[in-house]
């Protein structure tokens, strides 16, 4: 779990969301479901720790974001587009030092700065508490979340299988899907 700790949760309906999303025709119709579910399911862990994290101008509150996608910072090994994912966090520079603090450290020259109209040279970076705004965030909103999630997979099925009838009737199926729903 990267961190965030375990919890245990049971999710009545596995099996019948798991049967109606292996009845999608196509691989690329089943990971739309599957990513718009994820995101709907994030919205609150988004919003919780936009509602934990301290405001000074405002720039890392609105960085908070659900998202498919890191920056390339960030995606060192998890290139596996076979696989689901939807990220909750910061595209900050600073998040993760808010996150997780930082500590003081010496500078190996003094540099001269002006407070107020004196200067003065600093010598150590001083430190900053962490304030793990993020964590808390996924902590209190895991449970709600896993139940949006449930409530949207459901949703984002049948819209699915809605828009292939839809096309079916009027002639419109693609060969992968053709072939997806021969099978």
């Amino acid at each position: 779990m990267n961190g965030c700790g375990s919890f245990s949760f049971e999710l009545k309906g596995v099996k019948e969301l798991t049967r109606l999303l292996d009845q999608l025709p196509t691989v690329a119709m089943k990971k739309t479901v599957l990513r718009n579910a994820l995101k709907k399911a994030g919205n609150p862990i988004a919003e919780a720790a936009k509602a934990n994290v301290p405001v000074v101008t405002g720039r890392l509150r609105d960085s908070i974001k659900v998202s498919t996608s890191l920056k390339p910072s960030q995606r060192k090994g998890r290139q596996d587009r076979s696989v689901v994912t939807v990220y909750v966090g910061s595209s900050s520079p600073v998040a993760h030092l808010v996150e997780f603090g930082t500590v003081e450290r010496t500078l190996d020259e003094p540099r001269p700065v002006k407070l107020g109209d004196r200067w003065t040279r600093l010598t150590t970076t001083g430190f900053v508490s962490p304030n793990p705004f993020l964590r808390r965030a996924w902590h209190a909103m895991k449970m709600p979340a896993l139940g949006i999630f449930a409530e949207e997979m459901k949703n984002e099925l049948y819209k699915s299988a809605r828009r292939l009838a839809k096309r079916a009737a009027a002639g419109k199926l693609t060969a992968a899907q053709v072939r997806g729903l021969s099978k």
